[in-house]
């Protein structure tokens, strides 16, 4: 009977010194996860702080490039008024600087439809190259496949050795001469 006692207690305190250790363990653990979160947590809270940075720098940057595409359109629309305006030359009839002020304009808008017909040009003259290119290569390959056949090498052997089939070489001279 004390055998038995001694059994239970035994279990007892098994179970005991189990269920304690499994509440040590998962303190532990909750430590380390707690200590884990708490690191990506910063490092989070820092690329966050790095990337707002960037944001407001870029946003910085932006709006004085937009001040600057402004300043400079206003400068290219008073170099035209001058330039149509030719320095004052035609101050006092404002049709002839009017006039000279749209023939700028539209001298502008052509040589832009030029720019970029000539780059569209240049693009299609690259295709068509390229595609010169491929099917050259193309063939190449089928000269190659063609001359390698068996059956065209004894055709251009039979022909070489038949004397009677080859022209004589003196009158395809003769007949440049005469021409």
């Amino acid at each position: 009977m004390e055998i038995i006692i001694f059994c239970f207690a035994g279990v007892a305190l098994l179970s005991i010194g189990y269920r304690f250790g499994r509440w040590i363990g998962d303190m532990a653990a909750a430590k380390r996860l707690d200590s884990r979160d708490r690191e990506h947590f910063t490092a989070q809270k820092g690329f966050k702080q790095l990337y707002e940075q960037e944001v407001s720098q870029l946003k910085q940057e932006n709006q004085q490039l937009k001040a600057q595409v402004e300043a400079l359109n206003a400068r290219t629309e008073d170099y035209r008024k001058k330039a149509a305006g030719l320095g004052g030359l035609f101050s006092s009839g404002g049709k002839r600087a009017d006039a000279m002020y749209a023939l700028l304009l539209e001298n502008e808008a052509l040589e832009e439809a030029l720019y970029s017909q000539n780059e569209k040009l240049k693009q299609e003259r690259t295709d068509a190259l390229k595609e010169q290119m491929r099917s050259t290569g193309y063939r190449r390959v089928l000269m190659s496949q063609l001359l390698n056949d068996d059956r065209i090498k004894g055709y251009v052997a039979e022909v070489l050795a038949d004397d009677r089939k080859l022209p004589p070489p003196d009158t395809h001279a003769a007949d440049d001469e005469s021409k």
